[in-house]
């Protein structure tokens, strides 16, 4: 870029051709920094998904303020977790400077930042600093302190690279939880890099390379480099037979009677309800026992069917389209977030023919292009939307904030167990108010835990962790750390039993699935008066999910 006092159009082409590169380049070692000592590290690839898309766009820019648009639209669309939807928000704020000043001056361009803060503060459920949004307000408020002072891009960009470094080395100062890990904080790191990669491509005469690392060793320097490391694992092929869901209206109905009874005749067995009404899921090979004895008790109603062979066939296929089955020709269906074979056929099972499932997870943030994708598809003027990860809550936010021509709600499910529990309690025959009430409700009664292994020594809030401890997770707060993983199963259920009497159990993919009846056997013993339904999830990194009701 040329010494001069406005940006123009190949200047910024350029510019992000850089971001998608350099950000490909760090997007592990900006992983590697996620806060928690658990595997699910995504920051680096969130932001580099979320630009990734740019590639097509810069190859044949036309004029500045339609590239800007372009641009804009595209991050948003492509914005995948918290630090996609964040970085998106630079964007949208460089367009509005430019659309408020007709051109990107020195001035236009100083204002991007804090408006880019502005508009990210809006766009977050709970806006936290120590992040990316202190990366824009340290950087706006360091061009405000120079207003006047700087006559050229190459120096506002020079003030721009040097603020973020030091933004960046301060961040475990304004979040606690990045001092106790001994951490910087990823987004930011990820920002810097892509902010200094603009600055250090003016002089043609030096390395982009050489320059940038140096700069990531001074934002490291004093702190620990990585926080997480990643493991996958194949998921194994399961028989599930049918998944049998439907309710029983009577008088007088005895759960506790018919939980174990019920429980005979398959697997996967969940029930819920009260004396009036009862909602059954279970896996059977034929459904015609079951249905007899459940007329025998009661008006069968709701009833779902659904072969779960096949549906995990085509989820290991890339095929998962419940649309082909029954094109949610409801008046409220669900969308929900979630991935892992039993995860996934939990939610279709709870869901009784009125859910959508968009696959994503913690490592695997959908991007708004993709939610909408599936929104699409939904014939029901209403749809409740589950994102069940804090990561994903902001991607559904501005989905919503499109206006589509739906009526979407959000219920901001945290975790897959609140995600499960509210599915559960939705009913395709009510309508869109009365499910909402019933699924918050549900999730409010309702308390989660899971259990995941450490990567690395590190305390956080007092709890000392030991690497290849097992963290507890109790309603997304670390409730302990565990040389041994029973152990810690055992310690968060009796917790949990103290409050609620029914566990559902998923177990993840790094667990060992033939002690499944010891491990029921040994709580079945322990807590005679509670009941818990073990179930696959095949949800990788942790190794249990417990919702408790």
């Amino acid at each position: 870029m040329k010494k001069n006092k406005e940006i123009h159009l190949n200047d910024l082409a350029s510019a992000i051709k850089n971001f998608i590169f350099y950000l490909n380049l760090y997007k592990e070692r900006i992983n590697d920094l996620n806060v928690f000592p658990v595997p699910d590290g995504d920051t680096g690839t969130n932001m580099y998904l979320t630009l990734k898309d740019l590639d097509t766009i810069i190859e044949t820019p036309t004029k500045l303020q339609l590239f800007l648009k372009e641009i804009a639209h595209t991050t948003l669309m492509g914005a995948r977790g918290n630090s996609g939807v964040i970085l998106s928000q630079f964007f949208k704020a460089l367009l509005n400077s430019y659309e408020k000043n007709g051109s990107l001056t020195i001035n236009s361009f100083s204002e991007t930042f804090l408006i880019a803060a502005q508009i990210t503060r809006e766009s977050l459920p709970n806006p936290v600093e120590g992040t990316m949004l202190t990366i824009y307000d340290d950087i706006g408020n360091a061009i405000q302190e120079k207003k006047g002072k700087v006559d050229n891009f190459s120096d506002l960009l020079k003030i721009i690279a040097d603020t973020s470094i030091k933004s960046v080395r301060e961040t475990p100062n304004k979040l606690k939880i990045l001092k106790d890990a001994g951490v910087v904080d990823s987004g930011a790191l990820g920002l810097a890099i892509m902010l200094n990669s603009w600055y250090f491509s003016i002089d043609k005469d030096i390395s982009i390379e050489i320059q940038l690392e140096k700069a990531y060793e001074k934002m490291i320097a004093g702190m620990s480099r990585k926080v997480s490391e990643s493991f996958m694992s194949n998921e194994e092929e399961l028989e599930w037979g049918n998944c049998t869901v439907f309710t029983i209206k009577g008088s007088d109905l005895d759960i506790d009677k018919e939980r174990k009874k019920i429980s005979n005749f398959g697997e996967s067995a969940i029930i819920t309800g009260d004396k009036n009404l009862l909602k059954i899921h279970v896996h059977v090979e034929e459904t015609e026992s079951i249905l007899n004895y459940a007329k025998s008790i009661g008006e069968v109603e709701n009833l779902f069917i659904q072969n779960m062979d096949e549906q995990t066939r085509n989820l290991q296929n890339n095929q998962l389209d419940i649309d082909e089955s029954n094109n949610l020709k409801v008046e409220t269906a669900v969308i929900t977030v979630c991935e892992g074979n039993g995860i996934v056929n939990s939610f279709l099972e709870a869901g009784m023919g009125g859910v959508k499932i968009v696959i994503g997870g913690g490592t695997n943030n959908p991007s708004v292009k993709e939610i909408i994708d599936v929104v699409s598809k939904i014939k029901s003027p209403n749809i409740i939307v589950l994102p069940n990860d804090s990561n994903v809550i902001p991607v559904v936010k501005e989905v919503i904030n499109m206006n589509l021509d739906k009526n979407l709600f959000m219920l901001e499910t945290a975790s897959i167990q609140e995600g499960i529990v509210a599915t559960f309690n939705y009913d395709s025959e009510l309508n869109y108010e009365e499910n909402i009430k019933n699924m918050e409700e549900a999730v409010k009664s309702s308390e989660y835990a899971s259990i995941t292994k450490s990567t690395r020594d590190v305390t956080i809030k007092d709890i000392k962790i030991n690497k290849n401890e097992y963290i507890v997770f109790k309603n997304s707060k670390i409730n302990g750390s565990y040389k041994n993983l029973d152990q810690a199963l055992y310690e968060i259920i009796v917790d949990l039993y103290s409050r609620k009497d029914l566990i559902t159990l998923f177990v993840g993919d790094q667990s060992i699935k033939d002690n499944y009846n010891d491990i029921e056997e040994k709580l079945n013993n322990d807590f005679e008066s509670k009941e818990i339904v073990i179930l696959d999830g095949n949800q990788k990194y942790y190794n249990y999910l417990l919702l408790a009701e």
